[in-house]
């Protein structure tokens, strides 16, 4: 890559790093940083300030983020290993060529704009031995500024959207049987464990267990799956499916659960024909099946993008947070209010942003503290390391899909792990696992937890945490000719 190019890669991440959160179209004073960085560089052209800019991520930050960045083994060795820890741990962080299989760009931008606010880049250590590395007060403004004067700045905010209606009565129909074929215990061995056996819309999407009990062992006991199951409420925006990310979409997260042999029963892709069997025996699913996909009929693609279909529609909007996105002053108390400056303030939103405030990027659960170490019970093992299972790439363990806090008051317990119960004790650990913060005040936890209850919102237009089996039953849908 030439240099040139490089810079403009440089340039598109500053295009949006001082993302803000905008907060009933207002821009929140909480992200807003109180020095007036435009009166620190002189006007500009567009042309010349990404020149500038990206001369400023060259000397200041490429030699640890740039995406090729390495170290002199020989130096290392009498730095008593500090510059493998700043390359491999800015490579952990932020990458300045993105990698949208990891997260998404608006998280990077978030993360760049939080180090830039708080003036946590460089580290103390890298710049007390690398001189003239440290941002002056004119860097800064000539990032923070560039981007703005693009205009393409991005919400770490925004309300979730409501379902859209189906546009026809084949869009309604396929719906409908895949609300049926979530609901159906034939998709498994004994016939009794569905996706919503896991995944209960009356439990905030997902089933309040530790680990998912499956199909019955040859002890005759069910079979625990070896992670906790997260929330299949507005998944449809997240980056990939599952923790570990092996699904790249809802319709593909589908397939997943019949064909494993502890939680589903089956075990191998020949097995979907035994499925499509004990469907076939049921009229109104196949009456279904022929309106909705006509001569394709019943398989494991045409199963699992029905099912994908009606997941597509479980989103909760206007929680208490939605509605003070789109102006309600009054929808958040003030331990609310105050908890969402300490979310941004202490940079949670960098990860958990976008409109399900997370699902958009794999992180590392040890950045700050072992996360393992701090939420897992004495004798607790387990073997999943995140994207690693699925990619293989050994820079990948301990990578976990940033889980959504929409509703996030109702899925105890937490983590992957299934070990923490409490809500503010999940904030706890990640504060110290995540931000570094140690011994945070009982105040400082309290209102971000407050502020977390706040994102319950309404499935079908009752609220999440009063939903009964009844009020997630759909209408039938009479196929028309």
């Amino acid at each position: 890559m030439s240099k040139k190019q490089s810079n403009w890669k440089y340039v598109l991440i500053l295009a949006a790093t001082g993302a803000v959160a905008a907060v009933g179209g207002k821009i929140s004073q909480c992200v807003v940083d109180s020095m007036h960085e435009s009166t620190l560089i002189p006007p500009m052209e567009p042309a010349q300030a990404d020149t500038v800019a990206s001369q400023v991520l060259d000397m200041k930050c490429a030699a640890c983020h740039a995406q090729d960045a390495t170290y002199s083994k020989f130096l290392n060795f009498f730095s008593f290993g500090l510059m493998r820890d700043h390359v491999e741990g800015a490579k952990r962080a932020f990458t300045l060529t993105p990698d949208s299989s990891v997260r998404s760009g608006n998280v990077d931008y978030l993360k760049m704009d939080y180090v830039l606010r708080t003036r946590r880049m460089p580290p103390a250590s890298y710049s007390a031995v690398h001189f003239g590395s440290r941002l002056t007060p004119q860097d800064v403004a000539i990032l923070r500024n560039r981007y703005k004067e693009t205009g393409a700045a991005a919400r770490a905010f925004a309300p979730i959207a409501p379902a859209v209606a189906p546009a026809s009565n084949l869009e309604e129909a396929r719906i409908y049987l895949g609300y049926l074929l979530y609901h159906d215990g034939r998709l498994s061995t004994n016939n009794k464990v569905s996706c919503a056996s896991c995944h209960d819309l009356t439990k905030g999407g997902t089933d309040n267990l530790p680990k998912s009990e499956g199909v019955p062992g040859p002890d005759g006991l069910p079979q625990l799956g070896g992670v906790n199951a997260p929330s299949n409420l507005n998944a449809a925006g997240h980056i990939r499916q599952f923790w570990d990310g092996r699904a790249a979409d809802l319709k593909e997260q589908a397939g997943g659960p019949p064909l494993n042999p502890v939680e589903m029963g089956f075990a191998c892709v020949a097995d979907w024909d035994i499925i499509a069997h004990k469907l076939s025996n049921d009229p109104e699913i196949v009456a279904l099946f022929a309106y909705v996909f006509g001569e394709r009929g019943i398989n494991a693609d045409t199963i699992t993008t029905a099912i994908a279909a009606y997941e597509q529609t479980l989103v909760t909007p206007d929680s208490a947070f939605d509605r003070y996105l789109k102006g309600d002053e009054k929808a958040l108390t003030d331990s609310q209010k105050a908890g969402m400056k300490l979310f941004v303030e202490l940079g949670c939103a960098t990860c958990h942003s976008g409109p399900a405030l997370g699902g958009i990027s794999f992180e590392y659960i040890n950045t700050h503290a072992d996360l393992r170490a701090l939420a897992t019970p004495a004798g607790y093992t387990e073997g999943a390391f995140g994207l690693r299972d699925f990619t293989r790439k050994e820079e990948h363990k301990d990578m976990f899909r940033v889980p959504t806090l929409r509703n996030v008051a109702l899925t105890a317990p937490y983590f992957h792990t299934g070990t923490v119960n409490s809500l503010q004790e999940a904030v706890s650990i990640m504060l110290k696992t995540q931000n570094g913060a140690g011994v945070t005040s009982e105040d400082t936890v309290k209102n971000i937890t407050r502020f977390l209850e706040a994102q319950t919102g309404k499935l079908y237009g009752k609220p999440a945490n009063a939903l009964k089996p009844e009020d997630v039953k759909l209408k039938p849908v009479t196929p028309q000719s």
